[in-house]
């Protein structure tokens, strides 16, 4: 995914590539707007499991962010191992977010549920100098999911019943076609 990840002045190393992603962490949890420019570079592209679609550029992260931030007011981001430096210049990191559901999550829409969350995911990173160029977020967005309450936790009643509406709709689906 990464190309060029450094000034041509300075090599990127494991402590460095752990400044920027703790500045830009840091930055990120302080909930403001103005730092997108600080670290994301204007052509930024932002794939995260939790977006509908790709992220591009500052305007597209300026929404993204504050629909995160509107939803999760609290909202925090947590360098848990890593950074891993790729040959290809590339950067990985295990990351926890957190944060608690007080707001509208849009999309997709869900209502405030006052849930907490703490969910870890893999961050994949393209650094140009001190920002962010590209960005590959993956997470378990069905634990997301649960967290928030928008699906029932595995075993409970409300997933049997899930089942049983997806297994219904499956043989209507059938009848309806033969």
């Amino acid at each position: 995914m990464a190309q060029q990840t450094t000034t041509p002045h300075e090599p990127l190393t494991h402590e460095r590539a752990r400044e920027v992603l703790q500045h830009a962490y840091g930055l990120i949890n302080e909930h403001d707007l103005t730092h997108v420019p600080t670290v994301f570079t204007e052509d930024i592209v932002f794939e995260d499991d939790a977006a509908p679609e790709a992220i591009r550029g500052h305007d597209d992260m300026r929404r993204f962010l504050g629909g995160i931030w509107t939803a999760f007011p609290d909202f925090r981001l947590e360098l848990l191992q890593g950074p891993y430096l790729a040959q290809d210049g590339g950067v990985a990191a295990q990351v926890r977010m957190t944060g608690t559901m007080k707001g509208k999550l849009d999309p997709p829409g869900f209502l405030p549920t006052g849930a907490p969350v703490s969910v870890e995911l893999g961050a994949f990173y393209e650094l140009e100098g001190d920002r962010i160029r590209r960005a590959r977020i993956i997470l378990n967005m069905t634990d997301a999911a649960v967290q928030i309450g928008a699906l029932p936790p595995p075993g409970s009643a409300g997933e049997k019943v899930a089942v049983l509406a997806q297994g219904l709709q499956v043989r209507v689906k059938q009848r309806l076609a033969g």
